[in-house]
């Protein structure tokens, strides 16, 4: 890795392995070793807690561990110096030279080498995955921001990444989407119409009402074949609905390498081959499920069903696969479609769900497990509500009802920007709450418009420099010019190619907007600073060196 802090970082893993290979430790879980390149406390570039860590395990207690790290690390030929801290923390500093060689290749965009790195994936991301009952509204937004925006951090650092949509266009809810259109479609015959509570009476169902009218007039009042109706009214609303997504999801940037759908997934059999794989492996028996906690369902009743042993995974109940009218659940064709992503050659899978599907996990995990034969091969992510707020008021929200803010109505109100970054600025397992007039404020205390104007601040001293013919030229930069201040951000541009990579492995995109606010938060003090002190402005007509050589640090934070 051509980032300061991976190469640090490695040596320390070599000093651990070196300790185990003298038979000083047993071993280390590398998760509690902790390099610090952000903090304020620091009193380095970086510091580590791997002799703090180290010293509570190591075997023999007569052996000098502060000596030997301290020597270890002054093999390090680009360590300036080497300090341990009271506290047990080593602090470190780096040779000036050797850091802006690394902003060189900043500066030229030459750190995302991650492609070189022999452990890229070919991944697939499975997110949104709405169903085509009605328009994407405001908390289908979190899921599929985070969704698209993990995919590209993860092509970022060198894997190769499959964006794919779900589609479940079977079952009970098309049924009832459908019938629903079609009561849309008789009042616009001219009949009344009465909902019943597990219909769809949103008026974007109007719409597509009017498309099948202007087309076919009221043929579809008098025709004696039902089913004919039936499927044609369910198939025209999934299709308009999974075009109507689509468009939603082009305005944010949003666009899918695939879509799946679940009326494919069944046609194929697929869930036979998994029932084959479950039989074989003994993990699928006939049962009986005792009541669910809170049920209150007084005409429940004990029946056999098809059980899957998810309890052998650490599932707190064994799962139905298949009903006691013998169709196949939910459970089952969810099971179908991730076995036949996985016949589809991916190294790992990656799910996206929302809250309402946290029951869901472990289970799926399970199973997935099984049918594939690999172990943590997929992941589920899971995305917490989003609550909007706007001039002071909660706005509420229901799909059955047909009162629910679209994302369509939110991307006109906040615009791209602001809306993909707010999305993930947060862990997804955390509730988050959308105050509209907060985000389309311009001052600081929006984090979009504080990183937007940091990066025209830059921009405005960039094409300065272009009026003036300065030409920026690495060979020219002159350490001595550089302030404390300027290192200071330095130091935080070069930890950036870092910053991805853990983005990537802990597939946190919110590591990045922390980041972004860090590093202009610092940029803004200094430009300010500038305003007091003449010697620290961007750009110093009376001396062309201490110009480009800011100019550069300038164009790598850009």
């Amino acid at each position: 890795m051509s980032d300061f802090i991976s190469i640090f970082k490695n040596f320390l893993i070599k000093l651990i392995e070196d300790l185990k290979n003298k038979s000083l430790i047993n071993d280390l879980n590398l998760k509690h070793l902790n390099i610090d390149y952000s903090s304020k406390s620091k009193r380095g570039d970086l510091s580590t807690n791997i002799f703090l860590i180290i010293s509570k395990i190591i075997l023999n207690k007569e052996f000098d561990l502060k000596l030997y790290i301290f020597n270890f690390l002054n093999n390090l030929n680009y360590l300036l110096n080497v300090n341990f801290a009271k506290a047990g923390f080593i602090n470190v500093i780096i040779e000036k030279k050797f850091l802006i060689s690394k902003l060189n290749q900043i500066f030229d965009n030459q750190f995302l080498n991650f492609k070189e790195n022999l452990n890229n994936k070919f991944v697939n991301i499975e997110f949104v995955s709405a169903n085509p009952t009605g328009p994407l509204h405001v908390g289908h937004c979190r899921g599929a921001i985070l969704g698209d925006v993990l995919s590209s951090i993860l092509e970022s650092v060198g894997h190769t990444v499959t964006r794919e949509y779900y589609i479940n266009d079977s079952g009970s809810q098309i049924k009832t989407l459908g019938f629903s259109l079609y009561k849309r479609y008789k009042e616009l015959c001219g009949e009344k119409i009465i909902f019943s509570q597990n219909e769809y009476p949103g008026e974007y169902l109007i719409e597509i009402a009017k498309e099948i009218k202007k087309t076919d007039g009221e043929k579809w009042l008098t025709v004696k074949d039902k089913e004919k109706r039936k499927i044609h009214f369910e198939k025209f609303a999934i299709n308009s609905l999974v075009n109507s997504i689509k468009k939603d999801l082009s305005l944010i940037n949003i666009h899918f390498d695939k879509f799946s759908f679940e009326s494919d997934i069944i046609h194929e059999n697929y869930i036979e081959k998994v029932f084959k794989i479950l039989n074989k492996k003994n993990l699928i028996y006939e049962g009986v499920l005792e009541k669910p906690l809170g049920d209150e369902n007084k005409e429940w009743e004990p029946r056999k069903q098809l059980l899957f042993k998810s309890t052998k995974f650490n599932d707190d109940s064994d799962r139905p696969f298949k009903k006691a009218d013998g169709s196949w659940t939910y459970f089952a064709n969810d099971s179908a479609y991730h076995y036949e992503k996985s016949i589809r050659g991916f190294d790992h899978l990656i799910n996206i769900w929302g809250a309402d599907h946290i029951g869901y996990i472990n289970r799926m995990k399970s199973i997935v497990e099984v049918i594939s034969n690999k172990k943590n091969y997929l992941d589920i992510f899971v995305c917490q509500i989003v609550r909007l707020f706007k001039n002071g008021k909660l706005l509420k929200m229901s799909k059955r009802e047909g009162n629910f803010i679209t994302l369509r109505e939110v991307y006109t109100e906040v615009g791209n920007d602001p809306l993909r970054y707010f999305m993930v600025s947060s862990k997804g397992e955390t509730p988050m709450d959308f105050d509209i007039n907060k985000v389309i404020e311009k001052n600081k205390d929006n984090p979009v418009f504080y990183c937007q104007y940091a990066f025209a601040r830059a921009s405005s001293v960039i094409q300065k420099s272009k009026e003036n013919n300065i030409i920026l030229n690495f060979n020219q930069i002159n350490l001595k010019y550089i302030s404390s201040y300027e290192w200071e951000i330095i130091l935080k541009i070069l930890s950036w190619p870092y910053v991805l990579l853990q983005s990537a492995a802990y597939k946190q995109p919110h590591r990045i907007t922390i980041f972004l606010e860090d590093i202009c938060a610092t940029f803004h003090s200094f430009w300010n600073k500038g305003k007091d002190d003449q010697s620290l402005r961007m750009i110093d007509e009376k001396n062309l060196d201490k110009t480009i050589t800011r100019l550069l640090w300038i164009e790598s934070f850009r």
